[in-house]
């Protein structure tokens, strides 16, 4: 079984999260044209107003205004989960590399990467590349950037079917993000008694991680 020389990360709902949601892509394709789904706006590097006109939404100047008004506050609330930054600057110690690979509208990455603990070793962003999690490809781009195999990779996130079961289908290891930092508090496969502190070093604990990664 080869060792785990990296961690991949989902971004929102794993190491980031918006506080003040309003969905502004969403409610602007909900006024165009039936069977637009919320991947058309995580495929092409577009903000709002691009995917008006290129998806030919009717759509009035005050409303757009509304919808772009909802996107800057969703920006400005974005900020790390409990516990992220303590986790990356752990990974960094174990020198493991780090990358970040997201079903993303271009708006987004500004914000994502302002908050973030530091530089990922590895940047898979959707809009970018063209392609959404879980298709393989997007997995494959992650293993180039990061220079390994796709075995020596451990993908964290928090949706099963783009998260786990995308990464898994590409000979990843996955696990949720809420399993991923329950072992890495209390250590893998138990709970811990009031005042236990973690005593495995974080590249040893990932090797037993691998025993309990789930779907």
């Amino acid at each position: 079984m080869s060792t785990i020389e990296a961690i991949c990360f989902d971004a929102f709902g794993t190491l980031v999260e918006i506080t003040d949601t309003r969905r502004p892509f969403r409610a602007m394709l909900s006024e165009g044209p039936k069977g637009r789904l919320a991947t058309d706006a995580l495929l092409s590097p577009l903000g709002l107003r691009d995917i008006a006109t290129k998806l030919a939404i009717k759509i009035g100047e005050a409303r757009l205004l509304e919808l772009e008004c909802d996107l800057a506050a969703e920006c400005r609330s974005i900020q790390l989960r409990p516990g992220i930054e303590k986790i990356w600057a752990s990974l960094r110690r174990a020198d493991l590399r780090i990358g970040i690979c997201s079903n993303l509208a271009l708006p987004y990455a500004k914000p994502l990467l302002a908050v973030v603990p530091g530089i990922p070793d590895a940047l898979v962003l959707s809009f970018e590349v063209g392609l959404v999690k879980p298709q393989p490809e997007i997995f494959h781009l992650v293993c180039e950037q990061l220079g390994l195999s796709a075995a020596q990779i451990l993908f964290v996130g928090d949706t099963p079917e783009a998260d786990v079961l995308g990464p898994q289908a590409v000979g990843m290891r996955a696990m949720t993000i809420r399993n991923f930092q329950a072992a890495l508090e209390h250590g893998a496969g138990h709970l811990p008694r009031t005042g236990e502190q973690v005593s495995l070093p974080v590249r040893q604990l990932l090797d037993r991680l691998i025993e309990c990664a789930c779907s």
